[in-house]
C-alpha cells in the first residue's frame, strides 16, 4: 500500500488553502500575493503553475484565502484584500489570469461558495459573531446577510460549505493562525444559512504537539476515486509559515468525522476505470456513425453520432464524465440526457452518474435526474450539429456512503463503529489500548501499516491511544495563580484515583481552582500568549472547587457542565479524591461523596493537570494510582 506523510507540501507558504476539482485535475490557491497555483493529479504532488493575479490588481494588499469556482465555461475567484471585503475575479482558465469584475463586495473574509443541488449559489464568510451567509443572484450579486448560528468559543473563520444525503455539513476554524490551538470543528443543518449546531466530537482536527500543530483554515475536495472526500488543510511553522496537509473525511452515523491528523495515511485511491486519452482511451469507445478519436489529450467525437464507453457497469457505481459541444447530451440505457436550456452549451460540463438503489444524474452538481428503481446497462456520450469533446471519464465501483464505512481508520485516532471488522491504519508501530464507549476493550500490538480491529459485540465511539503509561506518581507544592492551566508531568492516565490536598484563594465571585483530568492538546488564545480567553482551550475534564459549590465539567474547546453540587468551599486546605473508570467520574471533597456523572462519548486518557481561572491554587500534594485490572491481547 502506498503512503503519503503531513505535511504533503513545504516551502510554499500554503496558508488557507483551497483546492478546486477541474476536468481531473486539482488546482491549489492560497493565500499570497500573487495566488499562485499548483496542480495536482493525485492531491499529493504537486506542481507550480505560475501567479494567477497580477501585482497592481491589490497594490500593497494580499489577497486572503483565495477561492475559485466553475461555472458555464468561466472560473470565479472570491478574495479578500488582506481582510478587507470581497472582490470577485474572472478567468477563462484556472491557471489565470484572473481580472476584477466586481468592486469590493464586503462580507468581512474567508469567502467560500456552495452550488446546491438545484443550482442555487450561496455565499459564506467570517465575521466577529461567527460564521454569516446570503444567497447569491448571480456569481457577483450578493443576498441579504443571515446569520447562521455558528461560532468557535472565540475568533472563527474558514468557513467551508457542503451537501451530503440532503443535510448541509459546515467545517470552520478557530483561535488565532499563530496559536498551536488553531483547530477545526464541524457543524450541520437542514437549512442552507439558519440553525447550524456543532458536531458532538469538535474539534474535529487539532493537534497541539509534535512537528505538525496549529492546524485549519480548510476545504474540502473530492478525490480522484469520485467516491471520497478529502479534508485539505494546513499547519503552522515555528517561521509563521503554513505547509500543506490532507486526510480523509468521512459521514458516519455519528456525522462528519476527520481521520486524522496523521502522518501516515493510504494515498487517495484511484478510479476502478479511467479513460486515458494518452493511451489509448479511444478503443474502449464504441461508436455508431461515427467514432471517437483523440485530439489533444481528449477524445472527440463527430456530429449527431453516439458512442458507449464499454466499461462493465452491473450494479453499484459511481462516474463522472467530462465534455461539451452544443446539442450533447448523456447516454444512459440508449436514452439521451440532454443538457439543460439554463447551461451554456459550449461550456464544458461534469455529469456524474450514481447508480445504488437507483440512479441520480447531476450535472455541474446540480440533479436533474432522480430514478428511485433499476440499474444502467450502458453509459456514453451523444454529439447534436456539432463535434463533442470528451476530457476526464473515470467509475468507481461503488458510492460514498460504502466508501466511508471501508475507509481506513488512523491508529491512534477514534472512529464510530458496531460488531464486524474495521480497516485500520497504523502510523507507528507500537502497544495501544482499545477503548469502546470509554471502557478500555483490548491492548494490541501493531505494526505500522495496514491491519484490521474486529469488534465481536456493542458499538459506539471505538478510541485507540497509545498503552497509557501512568501506574502511580506524586506530585507536591505546586502552585498556579491567576488564569492559567498546566499539566502535572507527561504520563498518561486512563482509570485513575486521584487524591489531592488542595488550598484555594478566590479573586471575585465566579473565581475557581481545578484539577484536570485526561486532558490533552492544551494551549492559550490569540496568537498563543492569551491565557484568560484560552482558559477552556483543552480536551478532557476539569474538576472545580467555586466559593459555594463544586463543578465537574468537561472541556472540547469550550466548557459543558457535567454535575454540580452546591457545598461551600473554606479557605483552609481540602482534600479531593476523583476516580475515573471508563465512562464514569465520580468527586470526593473531605469524604463527602459530591459527584457520580456517566459521560456518553468520554475522553478515555489523558494527562492530569491543574488550572486557575481569576483564583489561587496550591497543591500540597497530589497522588495518582491507575485502577482496574488491565485487558489482555
Amino acid at each position: 500500500m502506498r503512503t503519503y506523510g503531513n505535511p504533503i507540501a513545504r516551502a510554499g507558504d500554503f496558508a488557507d488553502p483551497f483546492v478546486l476539482r477541474h476536468d481531473g485535475r486539482y488546482y491549489l490557491y492560497c493565500t499570497n500575493p500573487d495566488v499562485r497555483c499548483w496542480s495536482s493529479r493525485d492531491l499529493v504532488s504537486w506542481r507550480l503553475e505560475g501567479p494567477t493575479v497580477a501585482d497592481d490588481v491589490f497594490p500593497g494588499l494580499v489577497p486572503f484565502a483565495p477561492e475559485v469556482i466553475y461555472a458555464d465555461g468561466a472560473f470565479f475567484m472570491y478574495t479578500s484584500p488582506s481582510g478587507h471585503g470581497h472582490v470577485v475575479l474572472r478567468s477563462d482558465s484556472p491557471t489565470g489570469p484572473f481580472v476584477p469584475v466586481s468592486g469590493n463586495v464586503g462580507h468581512a473574509i474567508d469567502g467560500n461558495v456552495l452550488i446546491d443541488d438545484d443550482g442555487r449559489w450561496y455565499f459564506y464568510w467570517a465575521g466577529d459573531e461567527g460564521i454569516w451567509g446570503c444567497e447569491m443572484t448571480s456569481p457577483t450579486e450578493f443576498g441579504p446577510p443571515v446569520f447562521t448560528g455558528i461560532h468557535m468559543n472565540g475568533w472563527t473563520e474558514g468557513p467551508f460549505v457542503g451537501k451530503r444525503d440532503g443535510r448541509y455539513w459546515m467545517t470552520l476554524t478557530g483561535n488565532h493562525y499563530l496559536s498551536k490551538g488553531y483547530r477545526i470543528d464541524a457543524a450541520s443543518s437542514d437549512h442552507p444559512l439558519t440553525g447550524y449546531v456543532g458536531e458532538p466530537l469538535n474539534p474535529v482536527l487539532i493537534s497541539t504537539t509534535g512537528h505538525v500543530v496549529g492546524l485549519g483554515h480548510s476545504s474540502s475536495v473530492t478525490g480522484p476515486d469520485l467516491v471520497s472526500t478529502y479534508l485539505v488543510y494546513h499547519n503552522l511553522n515555528p517561521d509563521a509559515s503554513r505547509d500543506l496537509d490532507i486526510d480523509r473525511q468521512v459521514w458516519t452515523g455519528g456525522g462528519l468525522q476527520v481521520l486524522g491528523p496523521t502522518t501516515s495515511a493510504p494515498v487517495p485511491a484511484p478510479p476502478d476505470e479511467l479513460c486515458d486519452w494518452d493511451a489509448g482511451g479511444e478503443s474502449r469507445w464504441t461508436g455508431s456513425a461515427g467514432r471517437v478519436a483523440v485530439h489533444e489529450s481528449a477524445g472527440a467525437l463527430p456530429a449527431e453520432a453516439i458512442a458507449t464507453w464499454d466499461v462493465d457497469t452491473a450494479g453499484t457505481f459511481t462516474a463522472e464524465l467530462n465534455f461539451t459541444g452544443p446539442g450533447h447530451g448523456l447516454l444512459l440505457d440508449g436514452n439521451i440526457i440532454r443538457l439543460p436550456e439554463t447551461l451554456a452549451p459550449t461550456a464544458l460540463h461534469r455529469w456524474c452518474v450514481i447508480v445504488d438503489d437507483g440512479v441520480q444524474v447531476r450535472v455541474d452538481g446540480a440533479v436533474i435526474l432522480h430514478r428511485p428503481h433499476g440499474g444502467v446497462a450502458r453509459l456514453g456520450v451523444a454529439s447534436g450539429a456539432s463535434p463533442v469533446r470528451i476530457g476526464h471519464v473515470a467509475l468507481t465501483r461503488t458510492v460514498a456512503d460504502a466508501a466511508d464505512r471501508l475507509a481506513p481508520r488512523p491508529v491512534p485516532g477514534r472512529f464510530w463503529a458496531g460488531p464486524g471488522d474495521r480497516a485500520l491504519h497504523v502510523q507507528a508501530a507500537g502497544a495501544y489500548r482499545v477503548y469502546l464507549g470509554g471502557e478500555a476493550i483490548a491492548t494490541l500490538q501493531l505494526e505500522a501499516g495496514p491491519s484490521t480491529l474486529a469488534i465481536t459485540q456493542g458499538d459506539g465511539l471505538v478510541t485507540v491511544t497509545a498503552v497509557p503509561d501512568g501506574t502511580t506518581a506524586s506530585v507536591v507544592n505546586e502552585t498556579i495563580e491567576g488564569f492559567g492551566k498546566r499539566l502535572l508531568g507527561d504520563a498518561t492516565w486512563d482509570d485513575v484515583t486521584v487524591d489531592a490536598t488542595v488550598s484555594a484563594g478566590f479573586d471575585d465571585g465566579d473565581a475557581h481552582v481545578d484539577l484536570l483530568l485526561r486532558a490533552s492538546q492544551l494551549a492559550e488564545g490569540g496568537e498563543g500568549d492569551d491565557t484568560r480567553l484560552g482558559i477552556d482551550f483543552l480536551l478532557g475534564y476539569s474538576v472545580q472547587l467555586h466559593r459555594d459549590r463544586v463543578v465537574l465539567a468537561r472541556h472540547a474547546y469550550d466548557e459543558r457542565i457535567l454535575a454540580t453540587a452546591s457545598v461551600p468551599i473554606g479557605s483552609g486546605t481540602h482534600h479531593v479524591r476523583v476516580r475515573a473508570r471508563g465512562a464514569g467520574i465520580s468527586v470526593e471533597l473531605d469524604g463527602r461523596s459530591l459527584v457520580d456523572v456517566h459521560d456518553p462519548l468520554p475522553y478515555p486518557a489523558g494527562a492530569v493537570g491543574i488550572r486557575t481561572s481569576n483564583a489561587r491554587l496550591h497543591v500540597e500534594r497530589l497522588e495518582l494510582a491507575a485502577e482496574g485490572a488491565r485487558p489482555g491481547h
